[in-house]
């Protein structure tokens, strides 16, 4: 009897020990931590550690069903972590959907014999668990959550055990009220209430932030402001909840027109600033400006009525236009009130010669938005030549643009530009169909028959359905597909080998040649050059140009030549221009070459009559007509 009651008094003050330890801990955590996943972290170890249970788990709503996903676990060791962080299953919340439901703790315990409706229940038994509490979270009035405790006894929640795991629940619980509370706060503090985006506070302090960044990396950050125009009108002819259906309208189109990393605020009435960090140039953000303007001026739909809006635009960028945010803005407000004079519906920037840059800029887009239809884009042919036998094998397609105001645009004044509009489509599908149909005249006229390269962009090539359109294109102007080459960059094909293996497999199926252009000077791993299938590799002209004088440009090439030998790939080596290119070249066993050593890219009339020559020898001239 009194040795039973011994056992009952130690077992009394060592449950009282742990039960202080778990007070003690949680308070601290409490006062410490300002994080709710921490917290929630902090509070299934200080069970495991301090409370002596065997495995804690915390979980919140996860959407409208209110399924329960993790939010902190401690004691799941070796437990696979897919299903410890998934929402758990209907089946498994079975059992504790009524602590959300209802407020009210739920107890299993004998785990052994409760076959369903326990979360966990296999990891449970398997790490010796043998009961479980399942305890509301409560946080004003509402079940934010759950707290799941495993214990390595049966029975192991009595009375006594039970108000020691709710107190452990409530403090949690306290604890998770007041940083929704004190999340609000700063939300409050730091976003407009109406439209959700940022407000002064936050704005300045993400400018501030961006400038700062910037002048460590030597990059812009433009700061655009935004005036919804006749807004007024709109307020005081349908009334405040129209205005504000429309402001929240405005923000919603200048996120979808930005990037994750910009930032939208408010900065009083119908005006917003737009922080752009991180840009290499004006243009960048001018791309930006004109998806604002298109976005914004799509017509809205408020009570039944369909109305037309428009904005005006100012832009400033650091550093040249201020070197601190304050000066930003107002330089910004000042170039988005000259687009007001102007008309609205526009956009100024603060710097009259960037003013003039972008302004030539677009006027270049709108003139090549017209070029194709206007006959303006031209193709010139550059013969490739096998530097043993010395027969034309092969020509390069370089598109050129015949501007009727600036005369021949070399395509790396325009193609970049193309290829941010998405003209490139257009352009692309239009050298790739005149380069086919041009070899196949070639060929009709009993021409000797090669091969015709086509240069590829990134935007091309990831374009859905592709490689269909490269099998259209041939059939529709009957070349054969071995007549045709494609030209890959580095960088194109390495962007995502998963996908673009599957395609260049598609494209050697229909017996397309493919090579990898500038070879040398993007990122290729040798590992995945080996799975391309590919048919050549062209050393870039960089490489080229100073192999008698550059120990390393020589080396380079000579590596590039032996890998292609090595993987059984031909290599035709770019920018040939002297005889000691040839030399180097057939040295070092080199398949191929293309330059003006040979010939400069040539119209098709011309091209044509070189091909009935078949051979070439150094040209005189090396400027293109």
């Amino acid at each position: 009897m009194a040795e039973r009651k011994t056992r009952t008094t130690k077992g009394k003050i060592a449950r009282l020990t742990r039960a202080n330890a778990v007070m003690s801990a949680i308070h601290s955590a409490v006062v410490r931590i300002r994080d709710r996943h921490a917290l929630f972290e902090e509070a299934c170890n200080i069970a495991i550690s301090r409370g002596a249970y065997r495995m804690a788990w915390i979980g919140l709503p996860d959407g409208a069903d209110g399924a329960l996903k993790a939010a902190a676990h401690a004691g799941f060791n070796g437990a696979a972590r897919t299903g410890v962080l998934a929402p758990l299953a209907p089946d498994a919340e079975r059992g504790i959907r009524r602590v959300l439901r209802q407020g009210r703790p739920f107890v299993a315990q004998d785990l052994a014999a409760e076959e369903r409706g326990i979360p966990f229940r296999k990891a449970a038994l398997a790490r010796g668990c043998r009961s479980l509490a399942s305890l509301p979270l409560r946080v004003d009035g509402r079940v934010a959550g759950a707290l799941l405790l495993y214990a390595g006894e049966r029975d192991a929640f009595d009375e006594e055990e039970l108000a020691l795991a709710g107190q452990l629940a409530d403090n949690v619980a306290f604890a998770l009220a007041y940083i929704e509370k004190d999340e609000q706060l700063h939300y409050l503090a730091s976003y407009d209430v109406l439209t959700k985006s940022a407000n002064r506070n936050l704005l300045h302090d993400r400018l501030a932030q961006a400038i700062a960044l910037a002048g460590r990396q030597g990059r812009q950050v433009a700061v655009i402001f935004v005036d919804v125009d006749n807004f007024k009108y709109v307020n005081d002819s349908l009334g405040h909840r129209a205005g504000d259906l429309l402001l929240k309208t405005v923000t919603e189109r200048l996120g979808s027109c930005v990037r994750d990393v910009d930032t939208i605020a408010r900065h009083g009435g119908d005006e917003f600033v737009v922080v752009l960090p991180d840009q290499s140039s004006e243009e960048q953000a001018s791309q930006i400006i004109q998806r604002i303007l298109t976005a914004i001026a799509q017509p809205i739909v408020i009570d039944g009525e369909e109305l037309s809006i428009t904005c005006s635009l100012g832009a400033s960028f650091y550093p040249q236009d201020g070197a601190d945010g304050e000066t930003l803005l107002k330089n910004a407000d000042a170039a988005m009130y000259r687009a007001k004079e102007l008309g609205r519906n526009t956009f100024q920037f603060y710097g009259k010669e960037i003013n003039a840059r972008v302004s030539e800029r677009l006027g270049m887009e709108s003139s090549l938005r017209r070029a194709i239809e206007r006959n303006e884009l031209i193709l010139r042919y550059q013969p490739q030549i096998n530097l043993t036998t010395g027969r034309i094998f092969g020509a390069e397609a370089l598109i050129r643009w015949r501007h009727p105001k600036l005369g021949t645009v070399p395509p790396e004044r325009f193609i970049p530009l193309a290829e941010e509009t998405g003209l490139i489509d257009a352009i692309g599908e239009w050298v790739l169909r005149t380069a086919c149909a041009q070899n196949k005249a070639w060929q009709d006229a009993r021409l000797p028959k090669i091969v015709v390269s086509v240069n590829l962009s990134a935007r091309q090539f990831r374009q859905k359905g592709f490689a269909e359109s490269i099998s259209r294109v041939l059939r529709e102007t009957g070349l054969a597909s071995r007549y045709l080459g494609l030209e890959l960059t580095e960088g194109l094909v390495m962007h995502d080998t998963a996908a673009g293996v599957p395609i260049l497999e598609n494209l050697k199926k229909m017996g397309v040649n493919l090579s990898i252009d500038d070879f040398g000077t993007g990122y290729s791993s040798l590992s995945y050059l080996k799975r391309f299938p590919i048919d050549e590799l062209k050393i870039d002209q960089s490489f080229v140009r100073d192999v008698m004088i550059d120990p390393n440009d020589a080396t380079i090439a000579k590596a590039i030549i032996a890998l292609a030998l090595e993987l059984n790939l031909k290599v035709t080596a770019e920018g040939v221009e002297t005889e000691k290119h040839i030399a180097f070249l057939q040295q070092h066993r080199c398949d191929q070459a293309q330059g003006f050593y040979f010939s400069r890219p040539l119209p098709s009339h011309e091209f044509g009559a070189l091909l009935e020559q078949s051979t070439l020898h150094a040209t005189s001239d090396g400027r293109e007509p």
